[in-house]
């Protein structure tokens, strides 16, 4: 066996590795979320984007059986370096997995990354996966948990209608403002500037994490690289009477292929929390991804097991869970 690097802006290098990480990371899952090869590409060559990676394969007789790849934050968190590491089930119990490990960890303390980041995905209802005890003995310790859920479309418009009036009942001065596409510029400074809370306000449990550096260039380069992949992001956002941009809610989908979208983030600051505005929030961005996407039959969203004020409106719309998101952390 042997392992290397690959490159990323290689499109036949590239493709071996992409198919390969695709087998070993969604091996055993309920219809994982992954990225096509194509939109990998974009958000692994975009220049202006936030992080540099690296990816790398383990060879054995020329053809890929393990993958890592390496994604290092370039504005925040340059202590930290997120891996995935993944094998292809036939030659899984060969200790690649462990080699692989070894490598990039060399690898890490050669960039003066600290802190070692990393996911376990574990099916509702599954035996515990050997994810969990390979993030152990490789001296990571479980942070925090994330449920993965999954909502299938329409919702039904009586449903949503109950949703909104409840809403209603709270929401008082404030309004929703509702786009696709680029955030216009007159709220393009305060919204980069919500994006930068989200990892200090959402619950992360305990990883040492700091908050995300968000200008207007990084909002644009992430809008960009979101068209690229042939994604449309769906916004809402709440404005308080002051003009205060209170919160906010977005979904991913594709334009075509994939008829499964993502609800991204959504976050509502402490100040303005007891109106409701979640709920309105996400409501609103339902009707608008039901009316202008009617060929998506799902969509999935990840919480963090103890955010519960969130958990409730998922619940309330009906999300039933699929999958454990688990994070762990070294160092």
């Amino acid at each position: 066996m042997k392992i290397s690097r690959v490159d990323h802006f290689d499109d036949t290098a590239f493709g071996a590795w992409h198919a390969a990480a695709r087998e070993g990371v969604g091996a055993g899952r309920f219809d994982p979320p992954l990225f096509s090869a194509a939109q990998s590409a974009v958000a692994f060559r975009a220049a202006d984007g936030p992080y540099d990676y690296e990816i790398y394969g383990a060879f054995v007789d020329g053809r890929i059986v393990g993958t890592v790849r390496l994604e290092l934050p370039k504005h925040d968190n340059l202590n930290l370096a997120d891996i995935e590491i993944a094998v292809v089930p036939a030659h899984r119990r060969q200790g690649i997995g462990t080699a692989l490990f070894a490598h990039i960890e060399a690898r890490v303390a050669e960039l003066g990354r600290t802190s070692l980041f990393g996911v376990v995905n574990q099916p509702i209802g599954a035996d515990e996966v050997p994810g969990v005890g390979f993030a152990t003995r490789c001296g990571l310790t479980r942070r925090n948990i994330e449920m993965r859920r999954a909502l299938d479309l329409p919702v039904a418009d009586e449903l949503l209608d109950r949703l909104e009036a409840k809403a209603a009942e709270k929401i008082g001065d404030y309004r929703l403002v509702t786009w696709t596409g680029p955030c216009p510029d007159e709220h393009a400074e305060q919204y980069a500037h919500l994006k930068s809370l989200l990892m200090s306000e959402a619950p992360v449990g305990d990883m040492d994490y700091e908050a995300e550096v968000w200008d207007v260039a990084r909002l644009r380069a992430d809008e960009k690289k979101a068209a690229d992949q042939g994604r449309d992001i769906l916004t809402v956002i709440a404005v308080a009477p002051d003009g205060v941009i209170a919160g906010h809610t977005q979904i991913g989908v594709s334009r075509e292929g994939e008829h499964r979208a993502f609800q991204w983030d959504t976050l509502v600051l402490p100040e303005h929390r007891g109106h409701r505005l979640g709920l309105a929030l996400k409501v609103a961005n339902q009707r608008a991804l039901q009316a202008g996407y009617p060929k998506h039959t799902s969509i999935e969203t990840w919480n963090a097991v103890q955010n519960g004020p969130m958990v409730s409106v998922n619940l309330e719309l009906g999300f039933r869970e699929v999958e454990r998101y688990e994070e762990w952390q070294r160092g």
